[in-house]
């Protein structure tokens, strides 16, 4: 979770439109609008159950996958897409099995395009207002919490607060450290939690992260208000931490191991594993 590891957030569509547009052929012919929902009238399937024969079961497993598929763009994009019809989708489908179209391969082409565009363009309209709004938040949030006794800010705009000290070593950021921690959002929603010590090189997590850390001791024990630029920025990470978010996190450092020692430990667990 704390790695700085950016999702790639691609349109449904388009992948929609690749799978529709490969599979129509230039030397399809229009037919009309009215034999086309004769045809997907026409079309109704025998029931399949468990018992029903293998190819059956192959025929509707196939008809239920792009259905699901279906099923999932609208849930995630539905908002963006417009009233679908799925009596014309069910007379697109059957059409298309047939080699038939009541659209030109080009029109089918150009229609998906555009509402792929069109999805996109909401979406990052959407996504843009939520990231303002969240760096807003986020930004009063840091403000109220410097007021607060014990708060530490540092020049990063990184802020911290001294649970408890320790008397240990304190990591560089070439060391690998071992914590315990709890991670919310501001508004203290638990995105992530390890109540037993995990272990990991300090310089692959956050920049909030990075910096907090060397400043504590082993055993010690600090809350780190970290500002969303110190974070996962503008891309979020996950379900619940979304674009500018600024987070929260109870630090425990049970251990410091430096680069020359934990490497040796990590190729000697590599081995175990295998």
């Amino acid at each position: 979770m704390l790695t700085v590891k950016h999702p790639v957030k691609v349109s449904l569509l388009a992948a929609a439109l690749f799978a529709v547009t490969a599979c129509n052929d230039d030397s399809a012919k229009p037919v009309a609008a009215a034999q086309a929902q004769e045809a997907a009238a026409a079309s109704a399937a025998p029931a399949v159950t468990a018992d029903s024969s293998f190819d059956d079961k192959v025929s509707y497993a196939v008809g239920a996958s792009v259905g699901g598929y279906i099923a999932q763009m609208v849930k995630e994009q539905g908002e963006f897409l417009g009233q679908l019809d799925f009596k014309l989708i069910e007379a697109g489908f059957v059409d298309a099995l047939n080699n038939k179209s009541s659209l030109e391969p080009k029109q089918i082409e150009e229609t998906l395009q555009a509402l792929d565009q069109k999805v996109q363009e909401q979406m990052a309209a959407k996504m843009k207002a939520e990231a303002e709004a969240n760096l807003s938040a986020g930004e009063k949030f840091l403000a109220d919490n410097a007021k607060k006794e014990g708060v530490v800010t540092t020049a990063s705009g990184l802020q911290y607060k001294v649970i408890k000290e320790g008397n240990g070593k304190k990591p560089t950021a070439a060391d690998t450290i071992s914590v315990k921690y709890k991670g919310t959002t501001i508004d203290g929603q638990v995105f992530d939690e390890q109540k037993d010590a995990v272990t990991f090189p300090l310089q692959n997590m956050i920049a909030g992260w990075v910096e907090g850390l060397q400043l504590m001791s082993e055993g010690a024990v600090y809350e780190l208000y970290i500002p969303s630029k110190l974070a996962y920025g503008e891309n979020g990470a996950g379900t619940l931490i979304k674009p500018n978010s600024a987070l929260v996190f109870t630090v425990e450092l049970v251990e410091v191991k430096p680069a020359a020692e934990a490497a040796p430990n990590a190729a000697q667990e590599a081995a175990a594993s295998k």
